[in-house]
């Protein structure tokens, strides 16, 4: 089983820095799919592993 995680800075929590989990066996598709609906400026280079 693989873990990984976007860090990014909420725009909607006054630009605090915020983390969103991804766990299981598509924890990296999910990750660039989430990044990619939901990050503007979304860079692969964002996900880092647990």
């Amino acid at each position: 089983m693989s873990a990984c995680f976007i860090e990014y800075l909420n725009a909607s929590k006054n630009f605090q820095k915020d983390i969103v989990y991804f766990e299981g066996v598509n924890a990296y598709e999910d990750a660039i799919a989430w990044g990619k609906t939901n990050l503007e400026n979304f860079n692969l280079d964002m996900i880092k592993y647990l």
